[in-house]
Formats: C-alpha cells, sequence, structure tokens
C-alpha cells in the first residue's frame, strides 16, 4: 500500500472481531474511511454498531483484528485528542450547565476557554438551544441533551467525528437540525463515522454506507451503488386494511416471491410495476381485501436491506 493512500484512510478497520462469554458482537469487520468522507454504518437494534465505534474511538479493545484511526491505534493518547466520540448517551455531567460542560470538554483538548465558548455559542444557536447555555444539564429534556451532546463533539473541531445514533428519539425539527449541521461540517471535509437505523439519514448524508446484520457488514458502498445491486427498480406499495396485512401478504405470495409486509403495509419488489400493479390489486380485491391506497415507489436502503436479510430495519 503506498503512502499516499494510507494518509487518505482516516479509519483502517481489519478483520476486527469481538466475543462476550461466548457471545460473537461482531464477526471479521473490515472497511476503510478515507479523509473527507461521511461513512454510515447502517443497520437495526442490535446489529453490533455500538461495539464497533467503541473500539473505533479506543473505548474497548477487539478480540482478534486491528484499528488504526489517523495512522495509530485509537488508543493513542495524541490520537484521541483528534478525535470526537459521541456515544448514544449524551456525556454531559449533570451537575454542571451546558457551558461548564463544554468548558470542560474543550479544556481536555488544550481550547482556550474564550475560543471553546464562542465556537459554543455559535453552534448553540445553529441548534435553536442558544437559551440553554447555562441550564444544568440534569434539567434538560432527552432532545436537549443530545443537541447539547453534539455542540460537545464538534466545539472542538476534530479531524474525525465519531456519532453513534445521534438522532435517536429527536423529534423531526430537531433531527432535522442535527443533519444540517452535519452536512456543513461534511462541507468543510470533516471526516464523519455515524451508525444510525434511520434510511433518511444514511441516504442524505452518506458517501457510503455500511450494511451491518448480525456483527457483520452484508454490503458496503454509495447509496445509488447499493441500490443497482441489490434493490429492483421499483417497489409497489399495497397499503390494506390494518386486519388484512398478513392476509394481502399471504395471497400476493402465491403469485411473487418477492414479498414483504411490516405492520400497515406489503412491499413487492417488481421490474415491471405497470404489469404488476393491476395485477396485484385484481388478486387482493378477489379475496375480499379492502385496498386503503397503492403506490409505486423508488427503492430506498430499506429495500436493499429486505432483499439482503428478509427482515426491515425496524423488526
Amino acid at each position: 500500500m503506498s503512502n499516499k493512500k494510507m494518509e487518505n484512510e482516516i479509519i483502517i478497520v481489519k478483520e476486527v472481531t469481538k466475543s462476550y462469554n461466548g457471545f460473537t458482537a461482531l464477526n471479521s469487520v473490515s472497511f476503510t474511511v478515507k479523509s473527507g468522507e461521511v461513512y454510515v454504518v447502517l443497520g437495526p437494534n442490535g446489529a453490533g454498531k455500538s461495539t464497533l465505534f467503541n473500539i473505533i474511538a479506543g473505548v474497548m479493545k477487539p478480540s482478534s483484528g486491528s484499528v488504526k484511526v489517523l495512522g495509530d491505534a485509537p488508543s493513542n493518547p495524541s490520537t484521541r485528542l483528534k478525535i470526537s466520540y459521541l456515544p448514544p448517551t449524551p456525556p454531559l455531567y449533570p451537575w454542571l450547565t451546558v457551558m461548564e460542560n463544554i468548558d470542560f470538554y474543550s479544556s481536555l483538548y488544550g481550547l482556550s476557554r474564550n475560543d471553546a465558548r464562542k465556537e459554543a455559542m455559535e453552534l448553540l444557536e445553529i441548534l435553536g438551544i442558544k437559551d440553554l447555555s447555562n441550564k444544568l444539564a440534569s434539567k434538560l429534556s432527552t432532545g436537549q441533551g443530545k443537541l447539547a451532546s453534539i455542540v460537545l463533539a464538534l466545539v472542538v473541531r476534530p479531524e474525525l467525528l465519531i456519532l453513534d445514533e445521534p438522532t435517536t428519539g429527536l423529534d423531526p425539527g430537531m433531527r432535522r437540525n442535527i443533519i444540517n449541521l452535519l452536512r456543513k461540517q461534511a462541507s468543510n471535509k470533516t471526516t464523519i463515522l455515524m451508525a444510525t437505523h434511520l434510511i433518511d439519514e444514511a441516504e442524505e448524508l452518506a458517501n457510503r454506507v455500511a450494511i451491518m446484520d448480525k456483527g457483520r457488514i452484508i454490503a458496503e458502498g454509495g447509496v445509488e451503488e447499493l441500490k443497482k445491486l441489490y434493490a429492483p427498480p421499483a417497489v409497489l406499495v399495497i397499503k390494506p386494511s390494518e386486519e388484512n396485512v398478513k392476509k394481502a401478504s399471504n395471497v400476493l405470495k402465491k403469485h411473487w416471491s418477492n414479498i414483504y409486509s411490516s405492520n400497515d403495509e406489503v412491499r413487492l419488489h417488481t421490474e415491471n410495476p405497470d404489469e404488476d400493479m393491476p395485477k396485484a390489486v385484481l388478486m387482493l380485491s378477489e379475496n375480499g381485501i379492502r385496498i386503503l391506497s397503492v403506490s409505486v415507489d423508488k427503492p430506498t436502503l430499506e429495500d436493499v436491506f429486505l432483499k439482503l436479510t428478509g427482515r426491515r430495519l425496524t423488526e
């Protein structure tokens, strides 16, 4: 491998395995993240994302395999000063105010208090929580704590930003504020590694996506590349009355194999939506199934995950 290529690879994960008491949380995981890239690890809860991120951030050691971050071990003190890691639970000291948390965290990175506070106030304003700067962390709502933690992670201007489910539990407005801020960080060439189970975040932010399931990366590539490789040209989305979803799925499976259902809809992966839509509607009507709506959608990463695993991300 050339030195130029190595310098361009901010994260190198090679055959990482992690086991706990006979349970394998990660199974031979390998990937690289390039400088300035937004790399999203997409997978359901329990896929192994948090274990992987703890290892990359130097919080945990792998059972086997290796990780290099910015050319060195992630546990190296000088490397840690170039990384900002935000775990799923906001890392705020409850007895300190938001700004006092920022003061403490930025001091660990050797930043001056004035510079850190100036940067923090700009970020707090962007996220719409400037008025919370003097509020105790223990008095923040879950959403406010998440937003304050994002400021904590960004105020030190890291070379590598590691975010584990940064928007989980937030309302749509808060999520949008964070996504917009991350887009801005990405435009400034900050390297971002992010875990999520939310399709829209991955599709909007990622340069590349790793789809993770049961401790393995089962597919990797650009969003459109993954859709082209694994998803159908179109998805027929049928919404029967709630009590008929399972029945509708079973009826359609008699004619099509690529049928996936959830609580309120049935998805049919199709090469010929114009031909399959009237055929599916007729079959359901003949079986006494009331249809609330039918539409033809473009495939999403949800359909890629369905194709690869036979399950939905949220199952």
